[in-house]
């Protein structure tokens, strides 16, 4: 059986979470840092394990404590929303916490949410990072869900998943008044915008040079964000590959056209995950929505 856990130890652990600092913590609570300190060794001592690991600088979740973090979250969530609705007051939201890829925040993400509107109950709290530090918020329980392409360490336990759709990576170029492709793959070297060797999508894009396209382009624009390389492709300064979700009203409107799209195109998949722990009940039916909707 559990010892007594004090609410404001909760509030403490989530605090410290957040600053990932005993110092700004304590000040941030308004209380001494050696008080902070015994506050959040009382709520390990209670729990049974070590919630932050104090030999990693800067301080790091153990990895029970990745999964406490998510609870103690949410716990306190929905303690302050039954609260809100005995008194009568305005009743606090729930929020549901995602992080996105860039390009999928930007042309997926409102379509894929639009359909959740059934209870005023939630507000949805979204964070537009990069895939790698979005994978890395769900490991550390910084986020409950992201959305974002496959990823071999998120498959397994503790983490859930949903397939969301299938997607691909085209070589695009911007097009002439005519509709016709201003580069075309004979040209080379062709300018590219490519994307940053440290991102996901760089990494695929690097893969599929290294094996078919050698010596084919020269780098024009370096990024991580391909709605900016997409808006360079579109003002004509080069070729790149972007994902097929972020460029259907171009395709349509003839602004861009796709370049050998058998022999250029990489094959992905875009994912919802989340960690086993429950969440608040708006995020729990979030999920259920999103495996409904998205059972294709």
């Amino acid at each position: 059986m559990l010892n007594n856990i004090e609410l404001k130890w909760l509030y403490d652990v989530v605090m410290l979470e957040e600053l990932r600092s005993f110092t700004l913590a304590a000040e941030r609570r308004n209380i001494s840092q050696s008080s902070f300190s015994r506050r959040i060794k009382a709520l390990e001592n209670a729990v049974g394990f070590e919630i932050f690991n104090r030999n990693s600088n800067p301080l790091q979740l153990s990895l029970q404590g990745r999964g406490f973090i998510v609870y103690a979250r949410n716990l306190l969530s929905d303690i302050e929303h039954q609260i809100g609705k005995i008194k009568g007051g305005e009743i606090p939201k729930y929020r549901i916490n995602i992080a996105a890829a860039h390009s999928i925040s930007i042309s997926l993400l409102p379509e894929l949410i639009s359909g959740f509107s059934e209870k005023p109950d939630k507000v949805f709290n979204i964070e537009s990072i990069d895939v790698d530090e979005a994978v890395n918020n769900i490991k550390n329980g910084k986020s409950d869900f992201i959305l974002s392409f496959f990823n071999d360490e998120l498959m397994t336990s503790p983490f859930l998943y949903h397939k969301v759709l299938d997607a691909r990576l085209y070589l695009v170029s911007g097009c002439d008044p005519g509709g016709k492709p201003l580069y075309r793959l004979g040209d080379a070297p062709l300018p590219l915008m490519k994307y940053a060797d440290e991102s996901y999508m760089g990494r695929q894009v690097n893969q599929l040079l290294e094996k078919n396209f050698k010596d084919q382009f020269t780098y024009f624009c370096i990024s991580s964000m391909s709605e900016l390389l997409k808006r360079m492709i579109l003002d004509g300064h080069g070729v790149g590959w972007l994902p097929d979700y972020s460029i259907r009203d171009e395709l349509r409107k003839q602004k861009l056209c796709l370049l050998e799209p058998k022999q250029a195109s990489i094959k992905t998949g875009v994912f919802i995950y989340r960690t086993h722990s429950r969440l608040n009940p708006s995020s729990e039916r979030f999920w259920q929505y999103m495996k409904k909707r998205w059972a294709a």
